[in-house]
Order: structure tokens, then sequence, then C-alpha cells
């Protein structure tokens, strides 16, 4: 890969700009950014700021459509924004993780011919039932809206063009077959002489559960009291300390092995768990709860074959 040339990097997540900052390192790559999000909030502002202050031009672009109506007004708002930001035939490379976003693909569409370098966006690259390994097609009104407002790539396109793929699970089967492994992570030991315990929170009614409160008792007899939320749960369970910081998880548990904690992680079913098993000094507790097994068996068989300690509860 040529590094003399501009690299353009898409990110939509704070893992995807820890990632692309680990390939900018690598390769001392002079590059544009552009950070996509459908949503505002600290931690989304903290990321996007790390890596757009060593980039030559940093772009920022909230979708906040809703509706079929307003997604198609929106990817015509979003073409002109591209088309008076990032000029055309400047990028000899794009790197992204979202290969089955429009955005992304309307993105390739105007800027040229240029390389396709992927690299992960979480378990959707090595989860067998993800839409990153599905062949779904698209809809006839899916496909007069690509062509209307200029996109000529989809998700297949992406694939099969992608030079190299960047993995963070190097053992696993990726969505691309050329990959390098990539650690995001710094894997020197450190002296663990504490232990802390960590619920990686999650919002549960999205797993559509009758009955939580089996996890918060099994959370509470084992003295496991530390709380990182989700961004998304509302609800504060009691008797718990929730850790409020600018950082996602990886970064804040990054900072506890430096520390010189040993750090365990407990979770319900959060992908977040296997960025971080094969960190020294880490270990992931999947918690399996009797409601979840019949829809999320493949799940847990994915946690349990990259090292994931399965506690029944």
């Amino acid at each position: 890969m040529s590094t003399k040339n501009k690299s353009l990097f898409i990110c939509l997540t704070p893992l995807q700009t820890l990632i692309a900052k680990k390939i900018i390192e690598k390769h001392q790559l002079s590059y544009d950014v552009l950070c996509l999000s459908y949503n505002e909030n600290e931690k989304f502002n903290y990321y996007f700021h790390l890596i757009g202050e060593k980039s030559d031009h940093f772009y920022r672009y909230v979708v906040k459509s809703v509706g079929k109506f307003g997604r198609f007004v929106e990817l015509l708002k979003f073409k002109k924004f591209i088309k008076n930001n990032l000029k055309k035939n400047t990028y000899e490379n794009v790197f992204f993780a979202s290969v089955d976003n429009i955005f992304c693909h309307l993105v390739l569409s105007l800027t040229g011919k240029t390389n396709i370098y992927t690299f992960d966006d979480g378990t959707a690259n090595i989860f067998k039932g993800s839409i990153f390994f599905k062949n779904k097609e698209s809809s006839q009104l899916q496909v007069l809206i690509s062509k209307f407002v200029g996109n000529s790539y989809d998700l297949q396109m992406v694939k099969s063009e992608t030079k190299l793929h960047y993995t963070i699970y190097p053992m696993m089967d990726n969505i691309v077959k050329n990959t390098q492994a990539l650690s995001i992570f710094d894997n020197s030991t450190h002296v663990s002489d504490k232990v802390i315990k960590i619920y990686l929170g999650q919002p549960l009614e999205n797993f559509n559960m009758k009955d939580t409160s089996k996890i918060f008792e099994y959370l509470k007899l084992n003295s496991i009291s530390n709380y990182f939320p989700h961004p998304r749960e509302i609800k504060k369970e009691e008797g718990f300390h929730y850790l409020e910081t600018p950082l996602i998880f990886e970064d804040y548990i990054i900072l506890l092995l430096k520390d010189g904690y040993f750090v365990e992680i407990y979770t319900v079913l959060s992908s977040v768990a296997l960025n971080l098993v094969n960190t020294k000094n880490v270990k992931a507790f999947i918690l399996l709860e009797s409601q979840l097994i019949p829809h999320y068996q493949d799940l847990y068989n994915l946690f349990h074959d990259v090292g994931c300690k399965i506690e029944k509860i």
C-alpha cells in the first residue's frame, strides 16, 4: 500500500475510530476523516475529536431522518454534502467498517475510483447470522432510491472489491477472506495484584425478557457492584456503582489494566466482551439466561468459541 497518497477514513462508531487510528499509525497515512453518526452524545464526540485532530481535513455528518421518505431526502442532502466537501479523485484509498451502509456506498460512488480497505465493525464480521454474511436482495424501492441518488455500490460489491480487511478477531472467519490481524489494545504484561469485577450493561428490553431480576440477583450475590452502562440504558438499578466516563468500555478497561487490575467482565450478550476476551489479565463471563437460549444459541456458541466463560444463572 502506498503511504504517499491521500486516504479517506469513514467512521460511524467509537470502536471504528480506535481501529482506524491503529491502521493510520501502522502505515503512517496522510488522511481525511468523515465521521457519520445517527445521534450525538459525549462518547461519540470524544472519539470523533480524537481521530479528527491529526487528520488533514475533518468532516462530520449527523443523520437525523426517520422513515423511508425522510431517509431518501437525507441521502440527497448527503450527496450535496459529499460533492461540496470530498473532491472527486482525491483519494487513492478509502477505509471503512460499515460495509452495508448506504451512506458509505454513496461516498464510494461519488469520490471516483479508489482502493477499498475494510476493518471490523464488531461481531457482525464474525457472526455467521449477521447481515454482513447474508446475500440479501435489495427491494425494488431500495434499488430505485440508490439509482436516483447516484449510488452504484451494495454490500456484495464492497466485499468483492475489498483489497484487504483488518481484523481484531484473527482466529475467526471473516466477511472478507484476505485479512490482516490488528491489535487495538496494549497487551504488554502489567502486574495485576488486585481484582475488579464489572457488569457491562445492555438495554435488556431489546431481548423481550419478561423478567430480568435473576440477572441482578446474581450480580449482587457475587459482589459485582460496578456497572458500566450502555448509552441506551435509561433505568438505573439500585445497589450498583455506575461508572460514568467519556471512554468506551475497551479504553476504560485498558486504563484499569495499566493500573494493575485483573478485570472480570460480566455481561448478558454484549459483543464488546469479544473485543477484550484475549487481552491479558481480562476474563469475560457471559450470563446464560434460560429465557434467551432458544433465540440466541448461535451467539452463545460464538462467545464460547472465542474463549468467554459461559455462566449459567
